[in-house]
């Protein structure tokens, strides 16, 4: 039976004409946790809509003028104004595929909003909507249709009959899918962000960075071994929360014994890799990550600052642009002082932005590290943040038998709860669990921040994705959703690797158990590594998941 309630009268929210709004409301960065799909009501469910909402708008109010919306952070990506648009227009072009409303906000921006770009390599030529040309609507016509599509989604809420539970075949499952789209692109927009110039930005009020250190450095990264064992990959189809469709499905893998790093590869281990120039030795690299790190010019991690002027990636009027120019963005709002980001004067600690003391030597006086809106002085225990091509050149430095976790193996590594329909499986239903993730801090953290889990690994949740040797694909028994056709699919192609685990910025049904993730090798994701390697006497390690189908976009 359809579900009513009276409910409390809503707050007002404000129409918003400009960025410099939504700097004025005041807003905590504090994410919900998914809802139950079972027994949520229309209070819960609005409530996940505002927290998803607000934090996406929240993240454009750190642009200190609304020109820098228009620019283009990386040259294969869109303008943000792309993005500030496109998350609200998915919610109305799913409804309508639902049936749930018939009366479009706006046809044109839904139109124009509804697809991006995947460029499936490096070296791709700019779309068109890049170039200076493309003429985005303006700044207060997209914050409008924000609002007015945030209008719409309340009268909704407000009208709509209601019956539990919300399942895949429900037509609200589309308005979930919309809520977790957005979450997504919350957190890829907040790694555009980190590609903006520093002088661009000027970090949100309670946006909170994690300590670059704790009172003991991590210390040697130390391999844990991981005995044989049967895991279980799949989300139960009748699990209480919105799941994407590709991770639906059931695999049982016997995973043989292995070892792997108890940490996350952090940025003091890659330094040596560094000093010892792995960017540099094209033996340690695949043909496909030799290219591309020679088409970008790749000295260090991208993420890393220096001063030698080293290519940033920028697309559009910012081709020119170079993060690793440390005395020309000291002029422009944001500067590097004694190791410690300075803000118009004032120092960004959050707690946190103090070094141990300890004498820097060789190479580490050189590097400071770029968070999302500032640069700071570089954790050296924090995990290193690297594409896919950066990952395997570090594995391959370190000797033949070094390589990266499968799929199954991360599995193994998080620990012996096995999927079920109980919501309590999923870590993500515990609002208190020792991680850095859910946004508990607006930066990665240091690697030995948080206690190991039951199998001796720390961060197998949390802090970065990890880069696996899988390559994307469906589980047996995978099935499109008719709501968002070309989700997974077309991603099957070899060309798209795996990744696990989420990170710091991953909410909502990106910081499940269930998540399955996936970027293109030389794509940058808030995204690290830890080393795996098999034992001498095993003959038939995991075996690694890949994708031979040419598969075929139109487009």
């Amino acid at each position: 039976m359809p579900v009513s309630s009276k409910q409390a009268e809503p707050e007002v929210v404000e129409r918003p004409r400009s960025l410099q709004t939504l700097r004025e409301r005041k807003f905590e960065f504090r994410s919900l946790v998914p809802l139950d799909l079972r027994c949520c009501n229309r209070r819960q469910i609005r409530a996940y809509f505002e927290n998803t909402y607000d934090f996406n708008e929240h993240l454009f109010s750190g642009l200190t003028d609304e020109q820098y919306i228009y620019k283009c952070p990386d040259r294969l990506r869109l303008p943000l104004i792309f993005y500030f648009g496109h998350t609200a227009s998915l919610y109305v072009n799913k409804l309508v595929l639902a049936g749930l409303i018939d009366k479009r906000v706006n046809r044109h921006f839904e139109t124009l909003f509804e697809t991006g770009v995947d460029e499936m390599s490096w070296d791709d030529t700019e779309n068109y909507r890049l170039g200076g040309c493309f003429k985005w609507p303006s700044v207060t016509k997209v914050m409008e249709y924000r609002h007015a599509v945030r209008e719409m989604i309340y009268a909704f809420l407000d009208q709509e009959p209601l019956d539990l539970p919300i399942t895949s075949d429900h037509p609200w499952w589309s308005l979930f899918m919309g809520m977790e789209h957005e979450r997504i692109h919350f957190e890829t927009s907040s790694v555009l962000f980190r590609q903006l110039p520093v002088r661009f930005l000027k970090r949100p009020e309670n946006w909170k960075y994690a300590p670059l250190s704790m009172d003991e450095p991590a210390g040697p990264n130390e391999f844990v071994c991981v005995p044989s064992g049967k895991v279980t990959i799949g989300k139960p189809c009748k699990f209480p929360s919105y799941g994407w469709d590709n991770e639906y499905g059931n695999l049982d893998v016997d995973v043989p014994e292995f070892e792997a790093t108890k940490y996350l590869v952090t940025n003091g281990e890659f330094l040596e890799f560094v000093k010892e120039g792995g960017y540099q030795r094209q033996d340690l690299w695949t043909e496909e990550g030799w290219k591309w790190l020679k088409f970008c010019q790749a000295t260090h991690p991208t993420f890393w600052v220096c001063d030698e002027g080293c290519q940033s990636g920028c697309g559009g009027d910012l081709a020119s642009y170079s993060h690793c120019n440390l005395a020309r963005e000291g002029q422009n709002g944001t500067a590097v002082e004694n190791g410690t980001a300075v803000e118009n004067g004032t120092a960004v600690e959050n707690g946190a932005a103090e070094s141990n003391g300890a004498e820097e030597r060789n190479l580490e006086h050189k590097f400071k590290y770029r968070a999302i809106f500032d640069v700071l002085e570089m954790p050296w225990d924090w995990p290193v943040d690297v594409n896919y091509h950066e990952a395997k050149a570090f594995c391959t430095w370190k000797g033949p038998q070094y390589r990266l976790p499968t799929e199954a193996e991360h599995h193994r590594m998080r620990g012996n709860v096995p999927p079920s329909e109980d919501p309590q499986c999923d870590p993500v239903y515990d609002a208190d669990r020792l991680a850095n993730i859910n946004l508990k801090f607006g930066s990665s953290s240091p690697v030995n921040m948080y206690p190991a889990n039951s199998m001796g690994f720390h961060d197998t949740f949390g802090n970065v994705w990890e880069w696996c040797e899988d390559q994307f694909n469906g589980l047996p028994g995978f099935k499109t959703d008719y709501l968002y056709e070309d989700y997974s699919s077309p991603f099957f192609d070899g060309r798209h690797t795996m990744i696990m685990g989420a990170s710091f910025i991953s909410t909502g049904a990106a910081a499940s158990r269930f998540v399955r993730s996936t970027f293109r090798r030389h794509f940058f994701q808030h995204c690290g590594f830890r080393l795996v390697r098999s034992p001498d006497s095993a003959h038939d390690p995991t075996p690694v998941r890949l994708c031979r189908a040419e598969v075929f976009v139109l487009g």
